[in-house]
């Protein structure tokens, strides 16, 4: 395999450590989404940080709700995480009008737009407004995107993304090997590269359309390279991805990236950059969160004479 992707192209590259990028001032984002069980309807808590060290962070927020006839569980799901994405690149511009432009932008999640996105499926049954109303909001995220890309442009500011859990298979589908070999890219290149390597780079946007998906009009097109961020070997290496602007500065990012990526037990936080790290540990709603807001919810309503029968808890709860 690697003979393979060697004769189509693929060339590892060693990355230089720079101690001096622990200093930089990084706009980190990160969001989080937790399903609330009622039988009620179908509800969601959604919610995004971006934080910078010496500035207060900008936090956004939201409930979704939708009846329980309109989607079925999957698509629900799809339907309050892609606004919660949506929410991240959101509190970055956010954070950049409110305190100022940050040496660089690092978020959580692709900057591409993947052909889900692009065309959500139909499912057979799914009412036809709950089907625009999914792909409106999948247009949006890639729309919200492409805004904190162009600010970022204008400003010149780097911006690039961090993909940690990675199922495509665009690497395999730009080096025209995707028929031949059945693996994804990331456990390719968890086979391939050692800690401190990154591959070249390839265009994501001209992958995904060469694997079927529609030509979607962008600000810029993107960009990405897989780095071994890592010394576990049981942690895969990460895709990096950028806007075009910042072709030819894969160096400085991938030194960025590994410099302050943090080694650590915690396999949610090894090999992903300290920016994203922070804001994902203050961003996520854990189950503890969720249970503080029933318990104020469940109280609030016991003060008021509410049937609290009508919360319809599926997972039950009690105030001790």
């Amino acid at each position: 395999l690697r003979e393979s992707l060697e004769d189509k192209g693929l060339k590892i590259h060693n990355t230089a450590r720079d101690e001096g990028m622990w200093s930089l001032s990084a706009l980190g984002a990160d969001a989080s989404s937790c399903p609330v069980p009622m039988a009620l309807a179908k509800a969601a808590f959604i919610s995004s940080m971006a934080l910078r060290e010496e500035y207060p962070p900008i936090i956004l927020r939201d409930l979704i709700t939708v009846s329980h006839d309109e989607m079925a569980s999957r698509e629900f799901k799809f339907y309050y995480q892609v606004q919660a994405e949506a929410l991240i690149p959101a509190a970055c511009i956010r954070h950049i009008e409110a305190h100022g432009k940050p040496k660089c932008v690092v978020i959580d999640g692709p900057l591409s737009a993947s052909d889900l996105l692009i065309r959500v499926p139909y499912r057979k049954g799914l009412k036809e407004e709950a089907h625009k109303e999914l792909q409106d909001k999948a247009h949006q995220l890639i729309r919200v995107r492409d805004q904190l890309i162009q600010k970022c442009y204008e400003m010149k500011i780097p911006v690039f993304s961090v993909v940690k859990r990675c199922t495509s298979r665009h690497f395999m589908a730009w080096y025209e090997l995707k028929d031949i070999y059945p693996y994804t890219d990331q456990f390719i290149f968890q086979q391939l590269i050692e800690y401190g390597q990154r591959t070249n780079p390839i265009s994501i946007t001209q992958a995904i359309e060469k694997q079927g998906a529609e030509p979607f009009p962008r600000f810029s097109e993107i960009y990405g390279f897989y780095i071994k961020t890592s010394r576990s070997p049981l942690t895969p290496p990460i895709r990096v991805e950028y806007p075009q602007y910042l072709h030819g500065q894969e160096d400085w990012i991938a030194s960025y990236v590994l410099t302050t990526s943090l080694t650590t037990y915690e396999a949610e936080f090894d090999g992903l950059p300290k920016a994203i790290c922070l804001a994902h540990k203050d961003a996520k709603i854990t189950r503890a969160i969720m249970k503080e807001i029933y318990r104020r919810g469940i109280t609030t309503m016991l003060e008021e004479g509410v049937n609290v029968k009508l919360l319809g808890l599926i997972w039950g709860f009690t105030l001790e």
